[in-house]
């Protein structure tokens, strides 16, 4: 299940995301996102992971082949959550790849 956060604005989208993350769900969000960066060259992402999510497996392979074709568009990635694993993780995903992505506890959702 997610929610579009209402601070999204032009290249700027926010989503939370909870529980399970369906492959429609996921290509609901993605599709927005292509759009942006469509109109606008680029895409700047906030996600806010109260817990930590569980995709449907489905959901993975389309998140991945997004990544691979969308990446060098996305000009920073704000993850917000409360989770070490969520910390890690982006940790590990901001040296794997192209764009900045950096975690904020949830106090610093302002921040992010």
């Amino acid at each position: 299940m997610y929610r579009k956060l209402p601070r999204s604005d032009e290249n700027v989208l926010g989503y939370e995301i909870q529980e399970v993350l369906t492959e429609d769900q996921l290509d609901e969000i993605l599709t927005e996102i292509e759009e942006i960066i469509a109109d606008n060259g680029s895409v700047r992402l906030l996600v806010s992971m109260p817990s930590v999510p569980y995709p449907d497996i489905k959901a993975i392979d389309e998140d991945l082949g997004f990544w691979l074709r969308h990446s060098n568009s996305i000009n920073r990635y704000a993850v917000v959550g409360e989770s070490p694993l969520l910390e890690w993780s982006s940790d590990v995903a901001d040296r794997m790849t192209e764009p900045d992505i950096e975690y904020f506890e949830r106090t610093e959702i302002d921040d992010a």
